[in-house]
């Protein structure tokens, strides 16, 4: 179910920050990922391993990929053009369904671009705000489709859409979730002003 973090992670924390978050889904694969938050889109490309994720995204026209890892809070953002790996914490938030206050509730089957998944109806609610929406996962637990809203302590909501498109299973390259050798290591102030990112609470 965290899968859903990567939309209410961007809701809460990022601000036009496309970040990422870890999917329980039990099997390697790799898959296009549409991710739209109030309306706008971020298009990437996604590789699972149980326990390791990798989604690659352009940040203001800089190539970067996010690694994640279920064994530690700490993220790894590759910037291959620059040579240069910035590491930095995951906020609580982006952890935030790995919770037991999240309330998922199957409401039937659906096949999502040729996959066959359960839809969950799902909702949380946490200091920051109240998050609720639809879940579709694939019985590996690949999370095919969200939409969603989250409304902030203050009132304001943010609307939610994820999807993956071109799903391929099978083991994935460990390189994918490696930093690479030889690359710089930065803390995230030393580069984010460059990519337009606010990480505000992630190193």
């Amino acid at each position: 179910m965290r899968a859903l973090l990567i939309g209410l992670g961007l809701a809460m924390v990022a601000a036009g920050a496309p970040a990422a978050t870890l999917s329980d889904a039990k099997i390697g694969f790799t898959a296009d990922r549409l991710l739209i938050v109030n309306g706008k889109p971020y298009h990437g490309k996604m590789w699972n391993m149980p326990g390791m994720e990798r989604h690659e995204q352009d940040l203001n026209g800089i190539p970067a990929a996010f690694v994640l890892r279920t064994d530690t809070p700490i993220a790894d953002l590759v910037l291959p053009r620059l040579h240069t790996t910035v590491e930095f914490m995951l906020p609580p938030e982006l952890r935030l369904f790995a919770d037991p206050r999240l309330v998922h509730r199957p409401v039937g089957h659906e096949t999502i671009n040729g996959v066959a998944t359960t839809k969950y109806d799902v909702e949380v609610t946490v200091p920051e705000g109240h998050g609720s929406g639809n879940l579709w996962l694939s019985d590996e637990g690949i999370p095919m489709k969200l939409d969603g809203t989250f409304t902030r302590s203050s009132g304001k909501v943010a609307t939610l859409h994820w999807e993956l498109t071109h799903l391929h299973l099978g083991p994935q390259p460990a390189a994918l979730f490696q930093s690479p050798p030889g690359f710089a290591k930065l803390p995230p102030e030393a580069i984010v002003p460059l990519l337009g990112l606010d990480l505000k609470g992630m190193h």
